[in-house]
């Protein structure tokens, strides 16, 4: 098994999120190693905020092969192509970190030091929810790699 971190900037605000993202968690633990890091969000102006978060994200991120950026600029995969290019980085043993920005996004100067972005979407959607997609577009992914019937 090999592990997968998750950080994301600031904590769910409803306790339906929270439940919902404990619910993905354990099963994706079912299939790998996971973890949740929440960082706390910056505090100031917006740029100074942005900043302070980026530092967090970028030292959360050390020690990872993979380091990929949650971002609507990102490329966009349909599930089964996510699951393909997920299982593809697991087979080879990489070790992989995906980051959630706050509600106010990324530093421009960590969307230029990392070079993997992914997409959800093109549309815009609520911080919480997209921690929630997230997991469960990685849990599907693992139930397509292992061929079980959840995807359909």
């Amino acid at each position: 098994m090999y592990p997968i971190r998750l950080i994301v900037v600031g904590k769910p605000k409803s306790e339906s999120i929270l439940q919902l993202e404990n619910h993905y968690k354990k099963l994706i633990k079912t299939y790998v190693r996971f973890e949740i890091l929440e960082i706390k969000e910056g505090k100031g102006s917006g740029e100074r905020q942005l900043l302070d978060e980026a530092e967090r994200v970028r030292n959360a991120l050390k020690g990872f092969q993979r380091q990929i950026l949650l971002d609507a600029g990102g490329v966009q995969r349909n599930s089964e192509s996510f699951a393909s290019w997920l299982g593809s980085r697991v087979d080879l043993g990489e070790r992989l970190a995906f980051a959630i920005g706050s509600s106010y996004g990324l530093h421009p100067s960590l969307k230029a030091d990392i070079k993997e972005h992914i997409s959800l979407s093109s549309m815009t959607f609520p911080h919480d929810l997209s921690r929630i997609m997230f997991l469960e577009q990685l849990y599907r992914a693992f139930c397509i790699l292992n061929e079980k019937p959840y995807h359909k």
